[in-house]
């Protein structure tokens, strides 16, 4: 990708689907692996988002096949007494390490309030790596990276579309110069130009901002620049199209169907950039 281009040109399958970390410029393998010295930038509506836990109708503890990463199982092996004991029985070594989710595909440590006993024993830290992080998802740069949250979750999506302000990044953490590559200057220049042309208003243009910050740069990877720019289109009038004004959890709910239904499976993601999403 590079200068010369041109810019202008729900049902939830059941339980082969493994939980994978949010995504990350296309890739699944550096999720976590912030590097202190570099600067972290996120959307200002970030700080205010919390888990509505047991509020939430649509709980991201069933429907997935849950990977443990080797340092929480390693805490999970050395966790004592009867609790311990459970959780050990809940955790399959086969293959990935994960959670052995119940008949009806739930988390087996999430109880009947649809609260997480690991966390009511042990506090937020034991969850592992990907609980921790849902619904967040980062992109990485070669002198910064940027984090946003993902529509698949209800309360992450209704706090992006009442945001009452355009998208604004604030830097959370480091304070390290920057020196973007080529590639990168370009795509946040393009980047910039379309968040400023919008004429999309209000929650259509939260909805617009938010696909914009997590798709377009996978293009850095791929180089499917214009691909990911229809993409990104298509999404939006798929979520948007013939929405009224006023019924925002219509919207909200027709965010978070979409991106779980075509964010969270690769084949499908790939069809749509594709542009044959049927």
């Amino acid at each position: 990708m590079g200068p010369s281009q041109n810019p202008n040109t729900l049902y939830k399958e059941p339980c082969n689907r493994r939980a994978l970390p949010e995504r990350s410029g296309g890739k699944y393998n550096r999720m976590n692996e912030h590097d202190s010295a570099m600067n972290l930038y996120v959307p200002d509506y970030y700080p205010a988002f919390h888990c509505i836990a047991s509020r939430c109708r649509h709980t991201c503890c069933a429907g997935w096949e849950i990977d443990i990463d080797p340092e929480s199982l390693a805490r999970y092996d050395r966790l004592p007494g009867a609790f311990g004991d459970r959780v050990r029985r809940c955790v399959s070594r086969e293959d990935a390490p994960h959670f052995i989710l119940t008949g009806d595909e739930r988390c087996p440590l999430l109880n009947g309030d649809n609260l997480c006993d690991l966390i009511l024993h042990e506090g937020e830290d034991a969850l592992c790596q990907i609980c921790r992080d849902h619904p967040r998802f980062r992109n990485y740069f070669s002198c910064r990276v940027e984090m946003g949250l993902g529509l698949v979750c209800e309360e992450a999506a209704r706090l992006i579309l009442t945001w009452p302000r355009p998208l604004r990044l604030i830097r959370l953490e480091g304070s390290g110069e920057e020196a973007p590559t080529e590639d990168e200057r370009y795509l946040f220049d393009l980047r910039a130009r379309w968040l400023s042309s919008m004429r999309e208003e209000g929650p259509r243009a939260r909805l617009l901002e938010t696909l914009i910050l997590r798709h377009l740069p996978d293009a850095l990877y791929d180089g499917r620049l214009d691909e990911r720019v229809g993409f990104i289109r298509r999404a939006y009038a798929e979520i948007a199209g013939g929405w009224t004004d006023g019924d925002l959890p219509t919207l909200i709910e027709r965010a978070r169907a979409f991106s779980d239904r075509v964010e969270y499976d690769d084949e499908v993601l790939d069809r749509w950039i594709d542009g044959d999403p049927a």
